[in-house]
């Protein structure tokens, strides 16, 4: 998987043309930052500071000689059409005149109180309050009762205040945002107190979609002779850092979408899994560059975010419990405000090191610990699973034979690989003399490779003919069907510049938790295996599924479409067919397309083009 155009990232035309005014510094816009919370965080705040007696009950008020009482139950929480809040509660009232221990003419009476209420900021504050703006009684539901202006005025007095005093905290919020902000903005203190403490809660709103909070933060004007023209390469100090920043990125990132789709529905587990593709190939490409320069964890934080950042205001993660729904908003707006502070302020930089990348992960799941934030390569069934692979891994291998030579026996539909034909083919560097030999060798690896992966009924059987020749086809472009070279005299698994390796190429980068990264490296075999479940997957999960062969009535064209994801990420899918494809990309495809073709005619001789 050989696409190695590194990110890159431009600046907003504003900030163009603001180069181009006369040359004083003005005072940038304050930058809202809004996030919109289910009702369920309102339902929680009455459970916890208003219902919270036996059985969810409110007592509001019971007399010594229990002549009158008011209690409420069953709160819910939702908006009406035109999004105001409305909170309906049913209420047990009795009403009565205590006189010499007894009580007299009592009224029991039992039905529904609706409150249509709006949300605000107390001024200065960094709490969510709510202001009652009408109310009625329901006899149920729906149906409108009577009751006398004086009891119900009494129901009033009594309600009314309750509910009133019932608000949403935000100021742990409030200084864990800031905290984030002091932790990545580098420079001095003063200065990084100065941007940090402008941050607030600004305002609140009940919408019909949920309760929608602003935050706002005023970041400082950008200096009058700064230029973001060129930045300079890493210097020898920042390269010894490197490697402890992306490895930290990309544990962060992968625990990020694992934790965001634990409780999700299927179409946005997917849409987390490509996101996190997404990421790790944006990691490949960086890793590949040849020259670093700037801040390039930031340049991965920001180009995820920004694919990450739609997701989120989706129903099925914002309508998560209260606490959860408050954590998911203060992570949210912690990443929306260095994305904003990135497009208002690009001069600060950001310092996204292990730990601000940590105080992040712990604004969204406070419980998580160091472990699970910590880099490792070892497989992970459920990071295989939510990327729709199936949580083991099958390597489709046979038991050694005892026969010599047992590889050279035909297996055509072996639904395993044979360990005899691996250990022949493991370190073997193949001379002009015994190329067919070797060739041989290597299709029947491939065929049985092939077969395990039709064993699995993952590729439906009319596709299975072209998923085949796309196997052989990807093993040629990829390494031309080689699992080992010399280098600097010794036998060694080929890798790219990018980390991918062997037979298939698969990327330890893109693939870390997915496959055991050493295994790819000294097993042609588990590589070939490998190569066969990502291409299968890509096929069906990808191309079949959003139906390329249908766009231009084209068939083959599943196969550009899976070769652009294998070797660029998900985005890659249509690349083969779009106009706007740069030239170094339309090169890979037109080399691909051109082995795939040969491949269908001729079989492993076209492969001998390569030696």
């Amino acid at each position: 998987m050989r696409a190695r155009n590194p990110l890159r990232f431009h600046l907003p035309l504003a900030l163009v043309l603001l180069w181009l005014l006369p040359h004083t510094a003005a005072r940038a816009a304050e930058v809202e930052l809004p996030v919109t919370l289910d009702h369920q965080v309102v339902h929680q705040a009455l459970t916890q500071q208003l219902f919270n007696g036996p059985e969810g009950s409110a007592e509001l008020f019971r007399d010594s000689q229990n002549c009158n009482s008011l209690i409420l139950t069953e709160p819910r929480v939702d908006a009406d059409e035109t999004g105001q809040l409305r909170l309906t509660t049913r209420v047990n009232a009795r009403v009565g005149t205590p006189v010499a221990g007894r009580c007299l003419l009592p009224l029991n009476w039992s039905g529904v109180v609706e409150t249509l209420e709006q949300a605000h900021v107390p001024v200065g504050g960094s709490t969510v309050a709510f202001r009652i703006v009408d109310s009625r009684i329901l006899s149920t539901d729906a149906e409108s009762a009577t009751l006398s202006g004086t009891v119900w005025d009494w129901v009033k007095g009594h309600v009314h205040p309750k509910l009133g005093a019932v608000t949403i905290d935000f100021s742990t919020a409030v200084q864990d945002l800031r905290g984030l902000l002091l932790d990545v903005l580098p420079g001095d203190e003063a200065n990084r107190q100065a941007v940090a403490q402008t941050l607030v809660l600004r305002s609140a709103a009940t919408t019909a979609d949920g309760l929608v909070i602003r935050f706002a933060l005023q970041p400082p004007p950008i200096p009058v002779d700064w230029d973001a023209a060129e930045e300079a390469p890493l210097t020898a100090q920042e390269l010894a850092r490197w490697d402890a920043s992306w490895q930290a990125w990309d544990a962060f990132a992968t625990w990020l979408i694992k934790d965001l789709a634990a409780p999700s529905d299927p179409h946005l587990r997917r849409a987390l899994a490509e996101v996190l593709l997404e990421t790790r190939h944006d990691l490949r490409a960086t890793l590949a560059a040849d020259q670093l320069a700037g801040e390039p964890v930031r340049e991965l934080f920001l180009a995820t975010w920004s694919r990450l950042a739609p997701l989120l205001q989706r129903s099925e993660l914002a309508a998560a419990d209260g606490t959860r729904s408050l954590q998911l908003a203060t992570f949210v707006t912690g990443a929306n405000a260095l994305q904003a502070l990135d497009n208002a302020a690009p001069h600060l930089g950001m310092n996204l090191d292990q730990h601000t990348l940590r105080r992040l992960a712990r604004m969204l799941t406070p419980t998580v610990t160091e472990q699970q934030l910590n880099y490792d390569t070892h497989v992970d069934p459920e990071l295989r699973a939510l990327l729709g692979l199936d949580p083991q891994f099958d390597a489709g291998e046979a038991p050694p034979t005892p026969l010599p030579l047992a590889w050279l026996i035909p297996r055509a539909e072996a639904a395993s690989i044979d360990r005899a034909l691996v250990e022949t083919l493991t370190g073997w560097i193949p001379a002009a003399g015994d190329l067919d030999r070797y060739l041989a060798a290597m299709e029947q690896l491939l065929d049985e490779s092939i077969a395990a992966e039709r064993k699995r009924n993952k590729v439906p059987a009319q596709f299975f003919p072209l998923y085949e020749n796309l196997v052989r086809a990807t093993a040629w472009q990829e390494s031309c069907w080689r699992q080992f070279v010399e280098r600097d005299g010794e036998i060694a698994p080929i890798q790219s510049s990018a980390g991918s390796v062997g037979l298939m190429q698969i990327n330890k980068h893109v693939w870390r938790n997915v496959y055991d990264l050493e295994a790819l490296e000294d097993d042609v075999g588990y590589n070939a295996r490998a190569g066969n479940e990502i291409l299968a997957h890509y096929l069906v999960d990808y191309a079949i599924r959003r139906k390329e062969h249908e766009v231009r009535g084209e068939v083959d064209d599943l196969v550009r479409a899976t070769y652009g994801v294998y070797n660029g990420g998900p985005s890659h899918l249509s690349r083969y067919r779009r106009a706007e494809t740069n030239d170094y990309l339309k090169g890979i495809d037109a080399g691909f397309w051109k082995k795939y073709q040969a491949i269908r005619k001729q079989g492993a001789e076209a492969v001998k083009q390569c030696y």
